[in-house]
């Protein structure tokens, strides 16, 4: 017996070591759903805090919309989209980045915290003189994809990233004795497990297999992006009577496929602006519909005399109101929404008018409460945190924000308050004026109360409209407080940081206020240096100052 059991061990330690040892190196099992921008990000803070994060992207490269791809790369990438109800509608691409795209936001302040993003410079030995080494702090969409890319290969994220996988459905499971809770607690309360079942292909055409995986995780950090849906708003008579082409600029590339036609763009913000910029040079005539542009457009943000503006070939008009049964369009006065006696007849129409979030991997069977609509998520804590599942979140919801530094810093409030939650004790500050958001410390009623309060009051806003829920603007620099405290980030440097970005921010937004929509684009040739020590910043050149100087001079 004795030389049996002897025998039994020597096998066993045999088989031991002909087996491959797993050695767990986090406690939380945590999935990424994309890696853009923000997926990036995530991928980056959970692994610098000890996690093995499990990115799941969709595409066969990262960097999300930034990776601008051609009509023929994207014909056989297609995916659902709201179309318009018009026949001649026409969505060949299924990303918003269009060949001309550059950024409206210098670079300076688009960066992640953890990886600057300067202007090149060099010093003149004799003067101490620094001269920029590039044309602009505002970059081309090819320069984004490259500090992407540099970013994912500084910090080694490709070993976390499963390219080719397509999310098909996420399912929040019930705690069973078979089932057991995440390693995630909310005080005593345990949080629930996520499941995600996921597709991925090998070798293509006839050869092609489809692979399907699934797996289970602690936390699951939603970062889909918000740009593949267009929203459509109805235009009465368009079906009807318009005989020309509609799109979403989502299928705008290149302004000389417009060349020749009179075209309206519908929207009056950055990318209504942008188009109607570039089709300026290729078509006799363009009109930027907007519902108040026109009166920054006149005045620089004073009030206008009239509702209608035009410099050069570009007509700036006011709210879209219908198309006529001759096939001419008819818009809206700004303040008392009657129709102005103005009729325009155009070849195409563009909408520029942003985009729907969508999750087509939770679904009717997810087991999860979540309305999405209008522009709104719901029921979300922060605009991050689902209120019931705690451990699900949602990056980069909120938008005219700056984004890079924002998933950043989302990600490392979730990081913050996971650490929090493993602890049996709420941890506040020792300053009993201190506002850090402290997940453990709020119930499940408390959690849902806040999310329907800033859904109903239209956001950080209280605009009251649904649509507004996740606009921030302005209100984006008290929110990255707010996420830097939950992370435990907050301190003088972090005050610096936000304060600076909030410079640069503010003085790229009132140059770009200057500038006429769809007008020359100065303002984009203006160079930024940082300097956080004094949360300011220099000019290295501007255009429009210097445009501005002769004016006020005389």
């Amino acid at each position: 017996q004795m030389l049996a059991s002897s025998l039994s061990l020597l096998l066993l330690l045999i088989i031991l070591s002909m087996t491959p040892i797993t050695v767990v190196q986090s406690l939380h099992h945590v999935a990424v759903i994309g890696a853009g921008a923000s997926g990036l990000a995530a991928a980056r803070v959970l692994s610098r805090n000890g996690m093995v994060p499990v990115v799941l992207e969709k595409q066969l490269a990262g960097g999300g919309v930034w990776d601008y791809q051609k009509e023929s790369q994207q014909s056989s990438q297609q995916s659902s989209q709201q179309q318009s109800s018009s026949s001649t509608q026409q969505n060949k691409k299924t990303t918003p980045m269009y060949r001309g795209l550059r950024t409206n936001l210098p670079r300076e302040i688009m960066a992640y915290r953890e990886k600057p993003w300067v202007t090149p410079a060099t010093v003149d030995d004799e003067t101490e003189t620094e001269t920029s080494t590039s044309s602009s702090s505002y970059v081309t969409h090819e320069q984004v994809l490259e500090y992407l890319n540099d970013y994912k290969k500084d910090y080694d994220l490709d070993r976390f990233i499963h390219y080719g996988s397509t999310v098909t459905q996420l399912t929040v499971l019930e705690t069973t004795e078979t089932t057991p809770a995440s390693n995630i607690k909310l005080g005593s309360e345990p949080l629930p497990k996520i499941r995600l079942e996921w597709e991925s292909s090998t070798g293509s055409g006839d050869d092609q297999e489809i692979q399907k995986h699934s797996d289970i995780f602690d936390a699951v950090c939603i970062a889909n992006g918000h740009y593949a849906l267009p929203s459509v708003p109805a235009l009465p008579g368009l079906d009807e009577y318009f005989k020309g082409t509609v799109l979403h600029s989502i299928a705008y590339d290149s302004p000389a496929d417009f060349t020749g036609q009179t075209v309206l763009c519908i929207g009056g913000r950055a990318s209504g602006s942008d188009l109607a910029r570039e089709l300026s040079a290729h078509c006799p005539h363009v009109y930027l519909s907007d519902a108040t542009a026109y009166t920054n457009a006149a005045t620089g943000g004073g009030a206008s005399e009239s509702t209608t503006t035009t410099q050069g070939n570009v007509t700036v008009v006011p709210k879209t109101q219908s198309v006529q049964p001759d096939g001419s369009i008819t818009f809206f006065n700004d303040d008392s929404q009657q129709q102005q006696q103005q009729h325009q007849k155009v070849d195409t129409i563009i909408f520029c008018t942003g985009y729907e979030y969508q999750f087509p991997f939770i679904t009717q069977t997810s087991n999860l409460d979540l309305t999405v609509g209008n522009r709104r998520v719901m029921p979300l804590v922060q605009q991050l945190w689902h209120a019931d599942v705690p451990n699900l979140t949602f990056l980069g919801l909120p938008h005219s924000v700056i984004p890079f530094p924002l998933f950043e810093l989302q990600t490392e409030a979730i990081v913050g308050q996971l650490l929090l939650l493993e602890e049996e004790e709420s941890v506040v500050g020792n300053d009993e004026n201190d506002d850090s958001f402290v997940l453990n410390t709020q119930t499940k009623k408390s959690r849902h109360d806040q999310a329907q309060h800033d859904a109903v009051a239209g956001g950080s806003q209280a605009t009251g409209q649904i649509k507004d829920t996740h606009f921030l603007g302005n209100a984006q620099w008290d929110y990255l407080r707010q996420m830097a405290k939950a992370a435990h980030l907050y301190d003088e440097e972090m005050e610096q940081f936000i304060q600076t970005n909030k410079a640069i921010y503010d003085h790229a937004g009132n140059e770009r206020k200057t500038i006429f929509p769809g007008g020359a684009d100065v303002y984009r040739s203006t160079r930024y240096k940082r300097r956080d020590d004094t949360r300011l910043f220099d000019v290295l050149s501007s255009e429009c100052e210097a445009a501005a100087a002769p004016a006020a001079q005389s």
